[in-house]
């Protein structure tokens, strides 16, 4: 009997969410056919899911539940109680080698990456949010079987996720996340792309991983970190080392990926939890808030609402609070108090916080938006308002997921980026099904093919990325087009290779125009160590005018002239944020709330000193020098200012602990502004032998969460 004579799987979805009383049996009858037809196997996996959520309705029929979750390869939900000899030899065939980290067993798709990685294929993994590709690594790792590994992950953020999960591993692995650490004998490497660029020396690698590999796909990510994560690709394919790319659903690889990029293709939709997804009624323009704060009223349990903004997301979560969603959390008390005393008392996180609301987007600071993920897989916020920074890769513990905004970068959700936030929503073995609400119709099944433009260097691939590249590793398309930077003179082409993600022509334009000009900026340009007023703006000058154009506000700054300002304001003011709130609010020309106010300091320090400014400024050095020289003005050297100022100007690494957990206010506090360390291990110690008493409750909370992992 087809399973379509007897019940639909919709029919047995519903009788299952009612806890069906009689037909229990009807049901898994058809899960048992479903899992016997390979086409249906998800169907059998999203049913046995529904199941264990409603588990004590069919507790008389365990039996049969548990021998349908072996059938289906959802091992880790097996019980071992029941299991015949056969099933559990296949349950133990599953269990990852020398993986002492509790009773972990791997799903079917899970064993087999596992198995491919360990015979010493290259792995290319596509497959659901919920698939649990994270614990593959962590298996391979416990192996012991590779000497040096290194881990690619997209953000900052998800590198401290990541160590604190593998600190486990400290005994076997020197576990390594910033570029000046030293290489032990045995090297975990845990780094965005930027950091493997920046590694003065790569060890003999064995294996590495990148996460969220569709990013190497310039059109799916922001164009800049694409290149460098091509780049980062690049050096670690020459090592030799065997990979494992992983990330979420996409219909394929180019097919003009090159043969000798061999890999074993993995696409699969095996999820370990369930989805209910529910299309809400368009609400009348106007009244999107107040259809978002009903829903939110009548929602039980972990709520992320995606937003497609900052600013949508702070206005969703003003409106929240002021409609009375939420309820007063003691615990996080203590948190809005150091958080008002650090920024500003007015700032809207400190009154969202106090209900149980989180806001989190890129510009929060790093160790704030990890404590509120921590808040919030803690049970602590029942409602965290987010943006695509949060979707894209940091594990949280959703049962609910609104797509409150179908929006990203101001373009339409594609299903792609959809599937990812819909894949927020339940967590393995703690909620096996997840509720997605949405405001807006689901976008058309689409996937995407995956192009890697190292490889594939179509006429979109950057020329700065095929700079980058030798000549045995170009086209000849390739190679023409850059052609021109090898025959122009006005910026030697190791300078244009040496200024990694940098567009090669924005650089020659801006040697041109200093060459031009050289009687009049010259004298601005030629200085070093610390700049004066003059300096500083003359360089900014040039970083706006042809590095990165200024249109409109952009982080924070509308001109050249406002980003002198607020740099040198930073660095006067030795990296005090509030400071730099205070001076916002007091500002002649503007009159922000202090919201609004901390919002764009947060805002600029993030993008201009914390990632751009240094960066160009050292790209501005290395153009403007050899022109300098050759016009009879001194060297210029800029490097001990761009490093103080992507330190915030704040004591040497003190900023760098922030994506440990540890608020640089915090760390100030505890080794004293005078403190001057070597080397980020030097300070990690001094700060993990602090005996510090007089800590607030949430100062301390969140040092005994920072040293239990180093």
């Amino acid at each position: 009997m087809a399973a379509s004579d007897s019940m639909s799987v919709q029919t047995a979805r519903n009788l299952i969410r009612t806890a069906p009383s009689g037909r229990e049996f009807e049901v898994l009858r058809l899960v048992s056919q479903l899992a016997n037809q390979n086409t249906q196997a998800s169907n059998a996996r999203e049913l046995l899911l529904r199941i264990l959520d409603k588990v004590e309705a069919f507790a008389p029929y365990g039996k049969a539940v548990n021998s349908l979750l072996r059938t289906v390869g959802l091992f880790p939900y097996v019980s071992t109680d029941d299991l015949s000899l056969p099933d559990l030899i296949a349950y133990e065939a599953h269990r990852p080698l020398d993986f002492n980290r509790g009773d972990i067993v791997f799903h079917e798709i899970q064993a087999k990456v596992y198995r491919r990685l360990m015979s010493g294929e290259n792995v290319i993994l596509s497959a659901p949010t919920s698939f649990g590709k994270s614990l593959v690594l962590d298996a391979l790792i416990a192996s012991n079987k590779f000497r040096n590994i290194a881990v690619v992950l997209p953000t900052l953020a998800l590198i401290d996720e990541t160590r604190r999960r593998l600190s486990e591993f400290r005994d076997m692995y020197r576990v390594i996340t910033h570029p000046s650490q030293a290489l032990g004998e045995r090297n975990l490497l845990i780094m965005t792309q930027e950091r493997i660029l920046d590694l003065p020396e790569m060890p003999e690698l064995d294996l590495f991983m990148i996460d969220e590999f569709y990013k190497l796909d310039i059109s799916r990510s922001d164009v800049d970190r694409g290149i460098l994560l091509n780049q980062a690709l690049l050096r670690l394919s020459k090592t030799g080392a065997n990979f494992y790319l992983a990330g979420p659903n996409i219909h394929a690889l180019s097919d003009s990926l090159p043969q000798d990029f061999t890999a074993s293709f993995i696409a699969t939709n095996f999820a370990t939890v369930a989805s209910d997804v529910t299309l809400l009624p368009t609400p009348e323009r106007g009244t999107e808030f107040e259809a978002l704060s009903e829903l939110c009223e009548t929602l039980d349990g972990p709520t992320l609402v995606y937003c497609s903004s900052p600013n949508r997301a702070r206005a969703a979560a003003k409106y929240l609070l002021e409609s009375g969603v939420g309820e007063p959390v003691t615990a996080l008390r203590p948190a809005t108090k150091w958080l008002g005393e650090n920024f500003h008392p007015d700032w809207l996180l400190c009154k969202t916080l106090a209900q149980g609301i989180g806001i989190h987007h890129g510009k929060m600071p790093r160790a704030v938006a990890q404590y509120q993920v921590g808040a919030f897989n803690d049970g602590a916020l029942k409602f965290l308002i987010c943006t695509s920074t949060l979707i894209e890769g940091v594990n949280t513990s959703a049962k609910n997921v609104v797509v409150f905004d179908h929006k990203l970068n101001r373009k339409n959700l594609d299903f792609f980026t959809y599937s990812n936030i819909k894949g927020r929503s339940g967590r393995m073995m703690r909620h096996f099904v997840g509720n997605v609400y949405l405001f807006r119709a689901a976008p058309e099944e689409n996937l995407p093919t995956v192009d890697v433009p190292l490889y594939t260097q179509g006429a979109d691939t950057p020329t700065s990325l095929l700079i980058q590249l030798n000549d045995d590793e170009l086209k000849p398309t390739s190679r023409n087009r850059i052609e021109e930077f090898r025959n122009q003179h006005h910026v030697p082409l190791e300078t244009l290779r040496e200024n990694n993600g940098v567009d090669p022509q924005l650089q020659i334009n801006l040697a041109k125009y200093v060459k031009e000009n050289i009687r009049l900026v010259g004298a601005d340009l030629s200085w070093r160590g610390w700049p004066t007023y003059d300096n500083l703006k003359a360089c900014c000058k040039l970083i706006a005018d042809f590095l990165h154009p200024i249109r409109g506000r952009t982080h924070g700054v509308v001109s050249a002239s406002q980003l002198t300002l607020k740099i040198n304001m930073l660095a006067s003011s030795g990296g005090d944020i509030t400071e730099l709130i205070n001076r916002e609010l007091a500002s002649p020309y503007e009159t922000p709330d202090p919201d609004e106010a901390v919002e764009r300091t947060l805002d600029f320090v993030r993008h201009w000193p914390g990632f751009a400014f240094p960066r160009l400024l050292m790209t501005t050095q290395s153009v403007v020098n050899p022109i300098l020289v050759s016009n009879g003005f001194p060297r210029c050297d800029y490097s001990a200012y761009a490093s103080s100022a992507k330190g915030m100007f704040l004591p040497k690494y003190i900023s760098d602990v922030e994506e440990y957990g540890l608020p640089a206010q915090l760390a100030m506090k505890i080794v004293g502004s005078r403190g001057s360390f070597d080397s980020i291990d030097q300070l990690l110690q001094r700060l993990a032998r602090s005996r510090r008493t007089d800590l607030s409750k949430f100062e301390s909370d969140l040092f005994h969460s920072f040293t239990k992992f180093l």
